[in-house]
Protein backbone atom coordinates (compact mmCIF):
# COMPACT_ATOMS: atom_id res chain seq x y z
CA UNK A 1 0.00 0.00 0.00
CA UNK A 2 2.59 2.06 0.76
CA UNK A 3 4.66 1.40 -2.31
CA UNK A 4 1.53 2.28 -4.11
CA UNK A 5 1.14 6.04 -2.24
CA UNK A 6 4.89 6.53 -2.77
CA UNK A 7 4.50 5.84 -6.77
CA UNK A 8 1.13 8.13 -7.26
CA UNK A 9 3.03 11.06 -4.97
CA UNK A 10 6.00 10.79 -7.76
CA UNK A 11 3.42 10.71 -10.87
CA UNK A 12 1.80 13.65 -9.32
CA UNK A 13 5.24 15.41 -9.03
CA UNK A 14 6.35 14.47 -12.90
CA UNK A 15 3.24 15.84 -13.90
CA UNK A 16 3.48 18.88 -12.20
CA UNK A 17 6.84 19.76 -13.46
CA UNK A 18 5.80 18.37 -17.07
CA UNK A 19 2.85 21.36 -17.14
CA UNK A 20 5.14 24.00 -15.46
CA UNK A 21 8.10 22.76 -18.85
CA UNK A 22 5.24 23.84 -21.22
CA UNK A 23 3.81 26.80 -19.53
CA UNK A 24 7.27 28.24 -19.29
CA UNK A 25 8.13 27.41 -22.82
CA UNK A 26 4.99 28.59 -23.80
CA UNK A 27 5.12 32.00 -22.48
CA UNK A 28 9.20 32.64 -23.62
CA UNK A 29 7.57 31.71 -27.65
CA UNK A 30 4.27 33.60 -27.29
CA UNK A 31 4.54 36.72 -29.45
CA UNK A 32 5.39 40.16 -27.94
CA UNK A 33 4.87 43.44 -29.34
CA UNK A 34 7.21 45.67 -31.25
CA UNK A 35 7.58 47.72 -28.88
CA UNK A 36 9.67 45.64 -26.44
CA UNK A 37 12.68 46.20 -29.05
CA UNK A 38 11.83 50.33 -28.71
CA UNK A 39 11.69 50.30 -24.65
CA UNK A 40 14.43 47.93 -24.38
CA UNK A 41 16.81 49.95 -27.08
CA UNK A 42 15.67 53.48 -26.00
CA UNK A 43 18.28 53.67 -23.35
CA UNK A 44 21.65 53.04 -25.44
CA UNK A 45 20.67 54.94 -28.61
CA UNK A 46 18.01 56.59 -30.45
CA UNK A 47 15.21 56.54 -32.99
CA UNK A 48 14.90 57.98 -35.86
CA UNK A 49 13.17 58.72 -38.96
CA UNK A 50 14.80 57.17 -41.93
CA UNK A 51 13.60 58.86 -45.30
CA UNK A 52 13.90 55.16 -46.74
CA UNK A 53 13.47 52.37 -44.06
CA UNK A 54 11.72 54.40 -41.73
CA UNK A 55 12.06 53.95 -38.42
CA UNK A 56 16.05 52.77 -37.27
CA UNK A 57 17.99 52.82 -34.22
CA UNK A 58 21.36 53.92 -33.80
CA UNK A 59 23.74 52.86 -30.94
CA UNK A 60 25.35 55.87 -29.73
CA UNK A 61 28.86 54.71 -28.99
CA UNK A 62 31.51 56.79 -31.45
CA UNK A 63 33.50 54.02 -33.29
CA UNK A 64 30.88 50.85 -33.05
CA UNK A 65 30.92 48.06 -35.42
CA UNK A 66 28.02 45.61 -35.92
CA UNK A 67 29.08 42.42 -35.87
CA UNK A 68 32.82 43.45 -34.74
CA UNK A 69 32.89 45.58 -31.17
CA UNK A 70 31.97 43.55 -28.08
CA UNK A 71 31.56 40.26 -29.19
CA UNK A 72 32.45 36.81 -30.68
CA UNK A 73 31.08 33.90 -32.58
CA UNK A 74 30.11 30.34 -31.02
CA UNK A 75 28.63 27.27 -32.84
CA UNK A 76 25.26 26.55 -32.33
CA UNK A 77 22.70 23.85 -33.57
CA UNK A 78 21.53 27.23 -36.11
CA UNK A 79 24.82 27.80 -37.48
CA UNK A 80 28.03 30.27 -36.34
CA UNK A 81 26.13 32.33 -33.71
CA UNK A 82 27.43 35.75 -32.41
CA UNK A 83 27.33 36.31 -28.60
CA UNK A 84 27.10 40.11 -28.06
CA UNK A 85 29.10 41.43 -25.05
CA UNK A 86 26.42 44.44 -24.90
CA UNK A 87 23.06 43.74 -22.53
CA UNK A 88 20.85 45.01 -25.89
CA UNK A 89 23.05 42.78 -27.92
CA UNK A 90 20.14 39.86 -28.14
CA UNK A 91 17.96 42.03 -30.39
CA UNK A 92 20.17 43.94 -33.22
CA UNK A 93 22.47 41.09 -33.87
CA UNK A 94 19.67 38.71 -34.49
CA UNK A 95 16.51 40.86 -35.50
CA UNK A 96 16.90 43.04 -38.52
CA UNK A 97 19.78 44.02 -40.47
CA UNK A 98 22.45 46.87 -39.99
CA UNK A 99 23.31 49.32 -43.09
CA UNK A 100 25.72 51.98 -43.28
CA UNK A 101 25.00 56.11 -44.06
CA UNK A 102 27.78 58.74 -44.16
CA UNK A 103 24.76 60.91 -42.57
CA UNK A 104 23.94 58.56 -39.44
CA UNK A 105 26.71 55.70 -39.28
CA UNK A 106 26.15 52.29 -38.58
CA UNK A 107 22.12 52.06 -37.71
CA UNK A 108 19.93 48.90 -37.26
CA UNK A 109 16.64 48.41 -39.60
CA UNK A 110 14.24 46.41 -37.34
CA UNK A 111 12.67 43.12 -38.17
CA UNK A 112 10.49 40.36 -37.42
CA UNK A 113 12.72 37.08 -38.18
CA UNK A 114 15.13 36.03 -35.77
CA UNK A 115 18.64 34.98 -36.89
CA UNK A 116 22.25 33.47 -35.27
CA UNK A 117 23.80 36.13 -37.20
CA UNK A 118 22.23 38.10 -40.42
CA UNK A 119 25.45 38.49 -42.22
CA UNK A 120 27.39 37.31 -45.08
CA UNK A 121 30.54 35.23 -45.04
CA UNK A 122 34.16 34.64 -47.03
CA UNK A 123 36.95 32.37 -46.97
CA UNK A 124 39.80 31.72 -48.92
CA UNK A 125 43.44 31.25 -48.35
CA UNK A 126 44.24 32.00 -44.36
CA UNK A 127 41.56 34.17 -43.75
CA UNK A 128 37.44 33.85 -42.84
CA UNK A 129 35.45 37.06 -43.12
CA UNK A 130 31.81 38.38 -42.31
CA UNK A 131 29.68 41.50 -43.23
CA UNK A 132 26.23 42.67 -41.99
CA UNK A 133 23.76 42.36 -44.68
CA UNK A 134 21.95 45.32 -45.58
CA UNK A 135 18.30 45.29 -45.93
CA UNK A 136 16.74 43.77 -48.76
CA UNK A 137 20.44 41.45 -49.47
CA UNK A 138 20.02 37.85 -49.80
CA UNK A 139 21.57 35.35 -47.87
CA UNK A 140 23.53 34.44 -50.48
CA UNK A 141 25.07 37.75 -52.02
CA UNK A 142 27.46 37.51 -54.57
CA UNK A 143 30.79 39.14 -55.55
CA UNK A 144 31.24 42.87 -55.04
CA UNK A 145 27.45 43.39 -53.31
CA UNK A 146 28.63 44.37 -50.01
CA UNK A 147 31.42 47.48 -49.79
CA UNK A 148 35.11 46.05 -49.08
CA UNK A 149 35.05 48.52 -45.71
CA UNK A 150 32.19 46.26 -44.00
CA UNK A 151 34.28 43.18 -43.70
CA UNK A 152 35.59 41.69 -41.24
CA UNK A 153 38.89 39.46 -41.29
CA UNK A 154 40.83 37.24 -39.34
CA UNK A 155 43.06 34.59 -39.71
CA UNK A 156 40.91 31.36 -39.55
CA UNK A 157 42.68 29.87 -36.38
CA UNK A 158 40.95 32.74 -34.50
CA UNK A 159 37.41 32.55 -36.02
CA UNK A 160 36.73 30.79 -32.63
CA UNK A 161 38.58 32.82 -30.17
CA UNK A 162 36.14 34.14 -27.69
CA UNK A 163 38.74 37.33 -28.04
CA UNK A 164 38.28 36.99 -31.66
CA UNK A 165 38.63 40.84 -32.06
CA UNK A 166 42.40 40.77 -30.96
CA UNK A 167 43.43 39.11 -34.58
CA UNK A 168 40.74 41.45 -36.73
CA UNK A 169 43.05 42.07 -39.79
CA UNK A 170 43.56 45.97 -40.82
CA UNK A 171 40.90 47.42 -43.19
CA UNK A 172 43.48 48.19 -45.40
CA UNK A 173 43.90 45.18 -46.44
CA UNK A 174 40.62 43.99 -47.70
CA UNK A 175 40.92 45.01 -51.14
CA UNK A 176 43.29 42.37 -51.76
CA UNK A 177 41.74 40.04 -49.06
CA UNK A 178 38.81 39.99 -50.92
CA UNK A 179 40.31 39.18 -54.54
CA UNK A 180 41.57 35.83 -53.14
CA UNK A 181 38.28 34.87 -51.13
CA UNK A 182 34.98 33.42 -52.55
CA UNK A 183 31.65 33.73 -50.45
CA UNK A 184 30.63 30.72 -48.30
CA UNK A 185 27.18 29.98 -49.15
CA UNK A 186 26.42 27.52 -46.56
CA UNK A 187 22.61 27.65 -45.07
CA UNK A 188 20.63 25.71 -42.69
CA UNK A 189 17.21 24.98 -42.86
CA UNK A 190 15.05 24.92 -39.70
CA UNK A 191 11.02 24.60 -39.47
CA UNK A 192 10.19 27.39 -37.10
CA UNK A 193 6.02 27.55 -36.73
CA UNK A 194 5.39 25.08 -39.27
CA UNK A 195 7.53 27.30 -41.36
CA UNK A 196 10.26 27.03 -43.24
CA UNK A 197 13.41 28.75 -42.75
CA UNK A 198 16.76 29.08 -43.91
CA UNK A 199 19.67 30.49 -41.95
CA UNK A 200 22.93 32.18 -42.58
CA UNK A 201 25.73 29.02 -40.97
CA UNK A 202 28.88 30.19 -42.23
CA UNK A 203 32.24 27.80 -42.19
CA UNK A 204 31.35 24.73 -41.87
CA UNK A 205 32.12 22.79 -38.30
CA UNK A 206 34.70 20.32 -39.01
CA UNK A 207 36.65 22.80 -41.71
CA UNK A 208 36.80 24.99 -38.74
CA UNK A 209 37.81 22.71 -36.65
CA UNK A 210 40.55 21.45 -39.07
CA UNK A 211 41.87 24.62 -39.23
CA UNK A 212 42.11 25.66 -35.45
CA UNK A 213 42.93 22.25 -34.18
CA UNK A 214 40.12 21.95 -31.65
CA UNK A 215 37.15 20.36 -31.39
CA UNK A 216 34.46 22.58 -31.68
CA UNK A 217 30.88 21.95 -29.75
CA UNK A 218 27.62 22.44 -31.02
CA UNK A 219 25.85 24.65 -28.47
CA UNK A 220 22.13 24.64 -27.49
CA UNK A 221 19.84 27.49 -27.93
CA UNK A 222 17.61 28.03 -25.01
CA UNK A 223 15.60 30.38 -24.67
CA UNK A 224 16.09 33.28 -21.68
CA UNK A 225 12.32 34.09 -20.15
CA UNK A 226 13.54 38.23 -20.12
CA UNK A 227 15.77 40.49 -22.44
CA UNK A 228 19.54 40.88 -21.41
CA UNK A 229 22.67 39.68 -21.89
CA UNK A 230 23.56 36.75 -24.10
CA UNK A 231 25.08 33.97 -21.46
CA UNK A 232 27.06 31.55 -22.49
CA UNK A 233 27.27 28.10 -20.34
CA UNK A 234 30.10 25.77 -21.93
CA UNK A 235 29.80 23.40 -18.97
CA UNK A 236 26.17 22.25 -20.36
CA UNK A 237 26.94 23.66 -23.86
CA UNK A 238 24.07 26.02 -24.20
CA UNK A 239 23.77 29.92 -25.03
CA UNK A 240 20.98 31.96 -23.50
CA UNK A 241 19.33 33.86 -25.37
CA UNK A 242 16.38 36.01 -25.43
CA UNK A 243 14.36 34.98 -28.82
CA UNK A 244 10.55 36.08 -28.52
CA UNK A 245 8.34 35.90 -31.98
CA UNK A 246 7.77 39.00 -32.74
CA UNK A 247 4.39 39.89 -34.14
CA UNK A 248 4.96 40.76 -37.69
CA UNK A 249 2.21 43.07 -37.77
CA UNK A 250 3.85 45.36 -34.94
CA UNK A 251 7.04 45.69 -37.20
CA UNK A 252 8.52 49.30 -38.02
CA UNK A 253 8.39 50.30 -41.59
CA UNK A 254 8.47 53.47 -43.26
CA UNK A 255 4.70 54.01 -42.84
CA UNK A 256 3.87 53.17 -39.21
CA UNK A 257 4.69 53.60 -35.86
CA UNK A 258 7.26 52.67 -33.22
CA UNK A 259 4.19 51.51 -30.91
CA UNK A 260 0.14 52.90 -30.91
CA UNK A 261 0.75 56.15 -28.90
CA UNK A 262 4.14 57.47 -30.44
CA UNK A 263 5.49 58.23 -33.51
CA UNK A 264 9.71 58.63 -33.73
CA UNK A 265 11.40 60.97 -35.53
CA UNK A 266 14.99 62.66 -36.20
CA UNK A 267 14.55 65.16 -33.38
CA UNK A 268 11.44 64.21 -30.94
CA UNK A 269 8.80 61.90 -29.63
CA UNK A 270 5.23 63.05 -31.10
CA UNK A 271 1.68 61.63 -29.54
CA UNK A 272 -0.10 60.37 -32.43
CA UNK A 273 -3.15 61.51 -30.67
CA UNK A 274 -2.14 64.94 -30.27
CA UNK A 275 -2.91 67.04 -33.30
CA UNK A 276 -1.45 70.23 -34.45
CA UNK A 277 -4.19 73.35 -33.41
CA UNK A 278 -3.42 75.40 -36.15
CA UNK A 279 -5.11 72.23 -38.40
CA UNK A 280 -8.39 71.70 -36.36
CA UNK A 281 -11.82 72.95 -37.60
CA UNK A 282 -13.94 74.96 -35.37
CA UNK A 283 -16.53 73.02 -34.62
CA UNK A 284 -20.30 73.91 -36.51
CA UNK A 285 -22.89 75.26 -34.83
CA UNK A 286 -26.34 73.88 -35.91
CA UNK A 287 -28.45 76.19 -33.54
CA UNK A 288 -30.27 78.39 -35.40
CA UNK A 289 -29.98 82.41 -34.37
CA UNK A 290 -33.47 84.14 -34.59
CA UNK A 291 -34.39 86.65 -37.02
CA UNK A 292 -33.06 90.10 -36.42
CA UNK A 293 -35.80 92.76 -36.43
CA UNK A 294 -35.05 95.69 -38.70
CA UNK A 295 -35.98 98.97 -37.10
CA UNK A 296 -37.84 101.50 -38.68
CA UNK A 297 -35.87 104.54 -40.10
CA UNK A 298 -35.75 107.85 -38.19
CA UNK A 299 -37.83 110.85 -39.78
CA UNK A 300 -35.90 112.90 -41.14
CA UNK A 301 -35.42 117.29 -38.85
CA UNK A 302 -37.28 119.55 -40.21
CA UNK A 303 -35.55 122.64 -41.46
CA UNK A 304 -35.73 125.45 -38.61
CA UNK A 305 -37.36 128.74 -39.84
CA UNK A 306 -34.48 131.35 -40.59
CA UNK A 307 -37.12 134.15 -39.78
CA UNK A 308 -37.26 136.57 -36.46
CA UNK A 309 -40.32 136.30 -34.18
CA UNK A 310 -43.40 138.49 -36.22
CA UNK A 311 -41.55 137.95 -39.98
CA UNK A 312 -43.70 136.05 -42.21
CA UNK A 313 -41.30 132.78 -43.48
CA UNK A 314 -40.15 132.52 -47.34
CA UNK A 315 -40.33 129.15 -48.44
CA UNK A 316 -37.97 127.79 -50.86
CA UNK A 317 -38.88 130.96 -52.90
CA UNK A 318 -37.35 133.53 -54.37
CA UNK A 319 -40.15 135.63 -55.00
CA UNK A 320 -40.56 135.70 -50.98
CA UNK A 321 -37.46 136.92 -50.29
CA UNK A 322 -37.77 139.70 -53.27
CA UNK A 323 -41.12 140.55 -51.65
CA UNK A 324 -40.10 140.67 -47.75
CA UNK A 325 -37.11 143.03 -49.30
CA UNK A 326 -39.29 145.86 -50.96
CA UNK A 327 -41.46 145.41 -48.00
CA UNK A 328 -38.85 146.53 -45.76
CA UNK A 329 -37.68 149.41 -48.48
CA UNK A 330 -41.13 150.91 -48.73
CA UNK A 331 -41.24 151.46 -44.29
CA UNK A 332 -37.72 153.05 -44.99
CA UNK A 333 -38.91 155.72 -47.42
CA UNK A 334 -42.09 156.40 -45.49
CA UNK A 335 -40.16 157.02 -42.27
CA UNK A 336 -37.80 159.01 -44.04
CA UNK A 337 -40.87 161.43 -45.76
CA UNK A 338 -42.10 161.93 -42.21
CA UNK A 339 -39.02 162.88 -40.74
CA UNK A 340 -38.66 165.55 -43.78
CA UNK A 341 -42.06 167.22 -43.23
CA UNK A 342 -41.97 167.81 -40.06
CA UNK A 343 -39.44 170.80 -39.71
CA UNK A 344 -41.68 172.22 -42.48
CA UNK A 345 -44.78 172.12 -40.41
CA UNK A 346 -42.89 174.06 -37.57
CA UNK A 347 -42.22 176.78 -39.98
CA UNK A 348 -45.40 176.91 -41.14
CA UNK A 349 -47.12 177.49 -37.75
CA UNK A 350 -44.94 180.38 -36.81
Amino acid sequence: MKTKIKLLVVSLFTAASFLVTNVSHSQVSASVSFSVFYDNLKPYGRWINHPKYGQIWIYRQAGFRPYSSGGHWVYTEYGWTWVSDYSWGWAPFHYGRWAYDPEYGWFWVPDYEWGPAWVSWRTGGDYYGWAPLGPGLSITVGINTIPNDRWVFVPRRYVASPSVNRYYVAPTKNVTIIKNTTIINNVNERNVSNRKVVYVAGPKKEEVERDTKTRINTMSVNNSSKPGKIVVDNSKHVVNIYKPDIDKKTVINKNTTVNKNTTVNKNTTVNKDVSNDANKKPPVNNTKKPPVKKEAPKPKPKPKPDNKPGEKTAVNTGKSVVKKAVVKKQEADKHDIAKRRKPHTETENK
